[in-house]
């Protein structure tokens, strides 16, 4: 099957999935009577009407903090994040606190004690989202302080139906968790700006709106004038806050994955990236090695023929160097090789090579001419000289320096580095 023909079929399955859905209500929509015949059919007279339903909004959505809580389990079982955790607690406290405020209570007492803890599973919500945000995105749980500060908070909202009037246990919890949401708003928005994060930005503007409406409940609590109408549409609102506060949440965990996977997929190049470069460089000296060698040559040759860019092939070797290695011993020959590469590589350009052949040769693939070549190969062994005159080279020890051009008939570099080796060779004669 074509790519084409697979890429039309990905795009089918979601039409097909919405034509599917789509075709029962629309065909008990256009299989509906004319209601003027329901209306002459007698039969029809005597069916009762459905008894309303009654909605109690603080119980619903409380079952809505539930799922909210249930779909952050799954999240966190692929993502295992301390954060994650903290948004659990945060929404099951809501739901419990939001269960509390819709029973109704005969006894006083035990009324005044249900609303106190509600108010204080609010709080504490209020505190776990601050920590979620804090903890966002690899620090693990912590929860020696907060669990301090939550007995602090359970002695007021527990005692405080007890010794003082009710309406101020009911102000302070929402007072104190709107103090904490615009805490936890200014979290999620300081990591928007440091991330650009849509999850934290509409995290962090709901918990802003959150902020407001828990001072406004606050406000409603001590002015009753407001009435029970203030108090459902305050409610009404917190609900479609918290809708976006929970999409806010699972858009942060994927944004959160995807840019992990942005990371390790960087950091596995940057690996892969230097693995090759191991592969193909002479630990001693960092230059190139053969197998890198072999990788260019074909290219090299392909640039050469095809656009008649001249390559020219300098064999490099140290003079006594076997005897330099038996005299002052290895770790002296191994610092000569790693200077001359050094030398070497910064006295080419950066489109040139310099390969370490084996031993103490190397070979330079130059594009330039024969003339430019030789030339460089005198400013080599000047440069040489110069070093040897800063460094523990013994007396004696100098380089041999062979030069060939690569023909516009050659196939291979072969032949230009047996060329330059043998000269490389007469050179070493000629300085004996």
């Amino acid at each position: 099957m074509s790519p084409v023909s697979r890429s039309h079929r990905r795009r089918a399955g979601p039409v097909l999935i919405v034509l599917a859905v789509m075709v029962s209500p629309l065909a008990s929509l256009a299989a509906q009577p004319d209601p003027d015949i329901l209306v002459n059919l007698e039969s029809l007279q005597d069916i009762p009407a459905p008894e309303p339903m009654s909605i109690r909004p603080r119980l619903f959505a409380a079952y809505g903090a539930l799922i909210a809580a249930a779909m952050l389990g799954i999240l966190y079982l692929y993502r295992g994040r301390a954060f994650i955790v903290y948004w659990i607690g945060s929404w099951l406290l809501i739901a419990g606190s939001l269960m509390l405020l819709s029973q109704g209570y005969a006894e006083v007492r035990l009324g005044s004690v249900m609303l106190g803890l509600a108010q204080l599973l609010g709080v504490w919500s209020a505190g776990l989202m601050l920590l979620g945000g804090e903890a966002f995105p690899n620090a693990p749980l912590r929860w020696n302080t907060p669990l301090k500060v939550a007995a602090v908070t359970a002695v007021w909202f527990l005692a405080a139906p007890f010794l003082l009037p009710l309406t101020s246990v009911l102000a302070t919890g929402p007072a104190a968790a709107g103090v904490l949401f615009g805490w936890s708003a200014l979290r999620y928005l300081a990591l928007t700006r440091r991330t650009r994060y849509v999850g934290s930005f509409l995290i962090g503007g709901g918990l802003g709106l959150m902020a407001v409406s828990n001072a406004a409940v606050a406000g409603a609590v001590l002015n009753l004038d407001w009435g029970a109408q203030t108090f459902d549409r305050l409610l009404a609102f917190n609900i479609v806050i918290n809708m976006f506060v929970a999409l806010g949440m699972h858009v942060l965990v994927f944004e959160d994955m995807t840019a992990e996977l942005r990371r390790t997929n960087r950091d596995l190049a940057e690996a892969n990236e230097e693995v090759k470069r191991l592969a193909i460089t002479d630990p001693l000296t960092g230059c190139h090695n053969r197998r890198f060698f072999d990788e260019i040559e074909r290219r090299e040759m392909q640039r050469h023929k095809r656009y008649g860019a001249p390559i020219s092939v300098v064999f490099v070797d140290v003079n006594h160097f076997k005897r330099l290695n038996d005299t002052m011993g290895h770790d002296t020959g191994d610092a000569i090789l790693r200077m001359l590469g050094t030398l070497l590589r910064r006295q080419v350009r950066e489109s040139d090579y310099v390969i370490r052949w084996g031993g103490d040769e190397f070979l330079l693939l130059l594009t330039c001419s024969l003339a430019e070549a030789q030339r460089k190969a005198g400013d080599l062994k000047r440069a040489f000289d110069r070093e040897r005159a800063t460094t523990p080279v013994p007396d004696g020890i100098g380089l041999s320096i062979g030069v060939a051009a690569v023909s516009p008939e050659a196939e291979s570099l072969t032949e230009a580095i047996r060329a330059a080796d043998s000269r490389m060779y007469g050179d070493k004669l000629g300085s004996v």
